[in-house]
């Protein structure tokens, strides 16, 4: 008899090398069985055949260009019957334990649409990704922190970093390199906007989410994940960053 998978994951790649190897590992070692994707949006690119090589049993959509993050995680959803999805960077590793105390966590507390955990690079220091809505101010703080003036307060605060959160807190953002959320939420918000080729898909569909229920991150869960700020150092995709921010803040209303 064939039972629905209680959780399902989607990667997306992008020329993304052998960290991916490590992202799908620790979905294959983690303790809840579940449906895993790779969607490969890097068309030529050798890491796929790796992956299928070293770790059998993903289910794999190729495709024949770059379409953009949040569109290639849109491709899985008329596939998933799992009660709850995971969207993750293939950047990202976490202990075998983790998914299934997420899931144990959102069977508790049904009023929490999305749960995002704590996360740290390689070396262990907290990355303190972004928690509350963007704002004008945050993002200029997240740029120009290291200068003088109000910009590293403006990203703490964009960050909560400095509130010290140590129990589950409810969040205005849930960061698009590592979330789980509900299969029917995700469906009823219609998945990511297409709109966004790469940056603030994440914030985009984090303010649809809260319309039906509650983000909460976690801090007793957490993830490494082992992250370049690409934007910052590369001109293609600082040029996609700002191409983003203009259509959410077009969309949801500029805020300072």
């Amino acid at each position: 008899m064939y039972i629905e998978p209680t959780l399902s994951a989607c990667i997306v790649l992008y020329n993304s090398g052998p960290k991916a190897a490590l992202t799908v590992r620790s979905f294959q070692d983690s303790d809840v069985p579940l449906e895993l994707y790779v969607v490969d949006n890097s068309p030529g690119d050798s890491t796929m055949y790796r992956l299928r090589w070293q770790c059998p049993g993903l289910k794999y959509i190729a495709q024949p260009k770059n379409i953009g993050y949040g569109r290639a995680n849109n491709l899985v959803l008329p596939y998933l019957t799992s009660k709850y999805h995971v969207i993750c960077n293939p950047d990202v590793t976490f202990s075998s334990d983790l998914l299934g105390k997420m899931v144990q966590y959102m069977e508790l507390n049904r009023d929490c649409a999305i749960l995002t955990p704590r996360v740290f690079f390689p070396d262990g220091k907290e990355q303190f990704l972004p928690k509350r809505t963007p704002s004008v101010r945050y993002l200029l703080g997240g740029r120009l922190e290291g200068l003088p003036g109000p910009f590293k307060a403006w990203r703490s605060e964009y960050t909560l970093r400095d509130l010290n959160l140590e129990q589950p807190t409810s969040v205005f953002f849930a960061p698009g390199c590592f979330m789980m959320i509900r299969t029917s939420v995700l469906r009823q918000v219609n998945g990511f906007d297409p709109r966004y080729f790469l940056y603030h898909e994440d914030s985009d569909l984090s303010r649809k989410v809260l319309r039906v229920g509650n983000i909460v991150y976690h801090p007793q869960f957490f993830i490494t994940h082992d992250w370049t700020r690409s934007s910052a150092h590369n001109l293609v995709n600082a040029g996609h960053h700002l191409a983003s921010t203009v259509k959410y803040f077009a969309k949801w209303g500029l805020e300072w």
